[in-house]
């Protein structure tokens, strides 16, 4: 029903999605996240009074990985018809300590999503920045290009804007950079060109 983009049913896919949201069954919970991203583009003013935004951000919080990471897909797209500064994701430390645990669960598509979504979050201090990128390090070692892209621009992200990028550890994150850089320049021409922009920045 989220599928058919027609405002009119929109009253009527409320209910049905608001019990789907807190359903026992988790692929079920999955496929109601996205079902509110696709609401979201019908109608957000009714996303937000209906409350599926909260339930959405509960979803975070899931014990399934492929809920959680449905959640942060549809939060993702939620996100973008809102200014930067709003924290649609509504990020606590207990969300991301969810996040980091799913990372080691869900699949390599579900470890992009999550990852994007932490490279949006920038932790106050430079432990908890530190903590993150040591979670985040053994992504490097992905067989899938995108889950190493999406590691890598979570570790610069947070070594340049919660921590010393002078200091030892930061200088040892990068050399920990380089080994998939280099590999993923001797992939496909795209991904060449992506990597050798990634080293230029750490270079520089």
């Amino acid at each position: 029903m989220g599928c058919i983009r027609v405002e009119r049913i929109t009253e009527y896919l409320c209910e049905p999605l608001e019990r789907a949201l807190k359903d026992e069954d988790p692929y079920v919970r999955k496929t109601a996240a996205v079902c509110v991203a696709k609401l979201h583009d019908i109608s957000p003013d009714m996303v937000k009074d209906r409350g599926f935004l909260d339930l959405l951000r509960d979803l975070v919080a899931d014990a399934n990985p492929t809920v959680v990471a449905n959640a942060v897909v549809a939060l993702s797209e939620i996100a973008e018809d809102y200014d930067a500064d709003d924290d649609v994701m509504g990020m606590s430390s207990a969300k991301l300590q969810k996040l980091l645990a799913a990372l080691n669960e869900c699949t390599e598509w579900g470890q992009v999503s999550i990852l994007d979504a932490l490279a949006k979050y920038v932790p106050a201090e430079a432990k908890d920045a530190e903590n993150i990128v040591e979670r985040v390090l053994p992504r490097l070692q992905h067989a899938n290009s995108a889950v190493v892209m999406s590691a890598i621009k979570v570790i610069l992200q947070y070594m340049y804007a919660a921590m010393d990028v002078e200091s030892e550890l930061c200088a040892g994150y990068r050399k920990k950079l380089a080994p998939p850089l280099v590999t993923l320049v001797n992939g496909e021409p795209e991904m060449c060109y992506v990597a050798l922009r990634n080293i230029n920045l750490i270079v520089q």
